[in-house]
């Protein structure tokens, strides 16, 4: 028997994203924040458009993909999941170019290159070449919550460009909490589980950002057929919560930063090249405040 190839799981995995978790969640009343999270955060949800290189065995190729991404920062700094820019993996290369942002009602865009990628969290930070003078319009992260069981969640996302990219929300509730293979917080209902899309309380605190979490090839190599078995679990969206989403994204920052730095002829120590264009790789390597157990 052939053994079977840790893409071929990972295929499966991402098929069954498209898949439906829950039944929607009955509220009573008027008074939940729909309309409020819409007008509130949609302005801060850019589209990310790029051409995706493919690599593989058998030839290359080229596809035109567009993703929802979070504006996190005046200058121009968008934060997405990195498994919806294109992932590099051991079964092939994927790589984004022609990147451009489209901010609120721009179809031209504004030409952007992939700054960071933290692959373990899911986390990638795409930045505008030359942003504007006036500031764009950004999440505030410092205004966080920290969720109980049970507690309502709100996600809000664009559709797709043929729907003219119409912000949607969705709400659950938070079904449960990991501690392996880091803290995540797992919704219920029928909260959106795209990766890449942020999650808020009912008074717009944000809660932290959906993510796709799988083991890496040698795990899958080991026993394959584990994996099958909780093939529910990989396959929905998890929330990577607020305070690592922040953490990861003050360290994209600082490299952006450095990166100004150089263009202004400062040689900064810190900034390196290989460091802003591939995975920062800093997941939780860095974080002492992780579970060790």
């Amino acid at each position: 028997m052939n053994p079977i190839k840790p893409s071929a799981v990972r295929a499966i995995v991402l098929s069954c994203l498209a898949l439906p978790v829950g039944a929607g969640l009955a509220w009573a009343g008027s008074s939940q924040p729909y309309e409020k999270l819409a007008a509130d955060v949609a302005p801060v949800l850019v589209t990310v458009k790029f051409v995706l290189k493919l690599g593989g065995r058998f030839g290359d190729s080229e596809n035109e993909s567009e993703i929802t991404g979070m504006m996190v920062d005046p200058k121009g700094l968008v934060l997405c999941a990195s498994s919806k820019l294109g992932v590099p993996r051991r079964f092939g290369s994927a790589t984004p170019t022609d990147i451009k942002i489209l901010v609120g009602d721009d179809t031209e865009g504004l030409e952007a290159d992939v700054l960071a990628r933290d692959t373990e969290l899911d986390l990638a930070w795409v930045k505008i070449k030359k942003p504007p003078e006036k500031s764009f319009l950004h999440l505030d992260m410092t205004k966080t919550a920290e969720p109980k069981l049970g507690d309502a969640l709100f996600s809000v996302r664009r559709m797709a460009k043929f729907f003219d990219r119409t912000p949607t929300v969705s709400d659950g509730v938070l079904a449960g909490r990991t501690k392996k293979p880091r803290d995540l917080l797992v919704p219920g209902g029928a909260l959106n589980i795209e990766p890449g899309a942020p999650v808020f309380t009912s008074d717009g605190a944000f809660v932290g950002l959906v993510v796709l979490q799988l083991p890496e090839d040698e795990e899958m190599e080991g026993n394959p057929m584990a994996f099958f078995a909780m093939g529910r679990d990989l396959a929905n969206g998890l929330i990577l919560p607020a305070a690592q989403v922040v953490k990861a994204t003050q360290r994209a920052g600082q490299i952006a930063e450095d990166e100004e730095d150089e263009d202004e002829g400062d040689e900064t120590p810190a900034a390196k090249g290989a460091d802003a264009k591939h995975d920062t790789k800093n997941g939780d390597e860095n974080d002492d405040d992780d579970d060790d157990d």
